[in-house]
């Protein structure tokens, strides 16, 4: 997916500069980019401790800023899309504000007129807890909003199927809870089927602090947290007295249902250790805790009740055992490379902030290592521009006969390599010598995909919809496989190994 200047949302802290708020109010315009890309911008200027500050709330999402400056009638601010860093500077004259942004070196303009008074800032902050009335008219936006939004609702699910769904919601209203009401809008938003439509959980998730992960037919606490570490390495038997045989299914209902398994099953696993999907479910009685049914290695059954920590907590989790593989170092890092040894240099490539600059580094470091093998790991990518990926990395690595060659380039992918990282994975298959190693891409290459979003009008819950059709495999089946299949164990897990970087390291060019 194509995240790149159109993506100009920001939620912007006071600066370290005393700000005049003379400014505040409320906002609605459009940012203008380079390409000749509008976004539908509502801007939020309020006053917070005699300082400026603001939020975003656009079509495209809404990110976190910094730095909010003023000097007379002109207005200063940084912003990070998750894709780029960025600067705004406008310019108030009276009642409008304007001017110009650069986001990674692309530039454009922005414009707004004030609408009436700021809001408070948590004015649209998503809510469960509304009146009946409140979710009913809620749902009536999504059922209109979401086809209207999305490039092809009806591509996979008629619109038969879809107006039955939102009425059987509709009929559950009065009697049902906030958290089954936001799970039903979900099993409809993902029955729609592409990998991007979808609802944003609200920020309380009720996270337990547990990973879970699925072998076979097994599904293993891999790592906890604090009070939960007692589990870790046991397998899950029962959720709240319910089988997981039928667990399993309940959960597979919130994930796009177009998509391949591999992407299904890795959203599924998230979704078992939330304790809003599993109160919405009707799994646990409570979205504060569950207790689990587990059975450890020795074959001894028992049962650990598993709290749900505060809302933005870190949950701390400690792995059973700490995988030593270069996967799991530098994780705040978007891209980063290493000389490995053994004539091997190794990127991994998280994440798309900055990846002008960090190619140029790794082009930079094969021509000094002069590898003979290069591994770029792109199993925890979760996407960003794929056509600055396109040109900063493919392209330039596509040209270089040292290592645009059999067995000397390698790219490790994974379930949840997605959105634009899927997209640059199949361009590597596609148009390079890489051999592509790990696990089956969950998202289909072919697919609707440059999701816009919308709120719905009591509970500001945002609905994300599809907009765009890509085709990033002009022949043979929609789906991005490995040239070599590995998929981690158990054992591996449990050992704390690395199959699939194990097996590209032992091969020779």
């Amino acid at each position: 997916m194509r995240l790149g200047p159109a993506v100009l949302v920001l939620s912007l802290a006071a600066g370290a500069a005393r700000a005049d708020c003379g400014a505040s109010g409320l906002y609605e315009g459009q940012a203008l980019t380079d390409d000749g890309t509008k976004i539908e911008v509502t801007l939020n200027l309020y006053c917070d401790r005699d300082r400026l500050a603001a939020q975003f709330f656009t079509s495209s999402g809404d990110f976190p800023g910094s730095d909010v400056t003023a000097e007379g009638e002109r207005l200063t601010m940084g912003f990070d899309t998750r894709a780029a860093l960025g600067t705004m500077e406008l310019t108030r004259k009276g009642e409008a504000l304007s001017g110009t942004f650069d986001l990674a070196g692309s530039k454009g303009t922005a414009s707004f007129a004030r609408k009436g008074p700021a809001l408070a800032s948590d004015a649209m902050t998503p809510r469960l807890d509304l009146t009946p009335k409140q979710w009913h008219d809620d749902l009536a936006t999504f059922a209109r909003e979401l086809p209207a939004h999305h490039a092809n609702a009806f591509f996979s699910l008629s619109r038969q199927a879809f107006d039955a769904e939102v009425a059987k919601l509709d009929k559950r209203i009065d009697t049902a809870n906030g958290d089954e009401i936001f799970v039903g809008l979900q099993q409809i938003a993902k029955s729609i089927g592409d990998g991007h439509t979808g609802m944003v959980a609200p920020r309380d998730r009720r996270v337990l602090p547990i990973e879970i992960a699925k072998f076979g037919g097994e599904f293993r606490i891999v790592a906890a947290g604090p009070g939960a570490a007692q589990a870790l390495g046991a397998r899950i038997v029962r959720i709240a007295g319910m089988r997981m045989a039928d667990v399993w299914p309940r959960v597979m209902t919130l994930t796009p249902q177009g998509e391949l398994d591999q992407l299904r099953r890795a959203d599924a696993l998230v979704y078992l250790a939330r304790g809003y999907a599993l109160h919405g479910l009707d799994i646990a009685p409570s979205r504060d805790h569950a207790v689990f049914t587990l059975v450890g290695d020795d074959g001894q059954s028992f049962d650990l009740d598993i709290a749900a920590i505060p809302a933005g907590a870190d949950p701390g989790l400690t792995a059973l055992s700490p995988e030593r593989s270069l996967r799991n170092q530098n994780k705040d890092a978007a891209f980063w490379c290493k000389d490995i040894g053994d004539r091997t240099v190794y990127c991994g490539w998280r994440a798309y902030q900055d990846l002008a600059l960090r190619a140029k580094e790794m082009l930079a470091l094969l021509d000094s290592a002069k590898p003979d093998k290069l591994v770029i790991d792109m199993r925890d990518n979760g996407g960003g521009d794929n056509t600055v990926g396109y040109a900063e990395v493919l392209k330039p690595l596509e040209a270089r006969a040292d290592v645009n060659r059999k067995g000397h380039l390698y790219v490790l992918i994974g379930a949840e390599t997605f959105s634009a990282a899927m997209n640059n994975a199949a361009q590597f298959q596609d148009e390079t010598k890489a051999i592509l190693v790990g696990e089956t891409i969950g998202e289909k290459p072919n697919s609707y995909q440059e999701p816009r979003q919308f709120r719905l009008p009591n509970s500001h819950l945002v609905v994300r919809a599809s907009t765009l059709w890509y085709a990033f495999r002009k022949t043979g089946p929609n789906v991005v496989a490995p040239d070599r299949e590995i998929v981690p164990a158990w054992d591996d897990v449990k050992a704390g190994r690395d199959p699939v970087l194990d097996w590209v390291l032992a091969q020779k060019p």
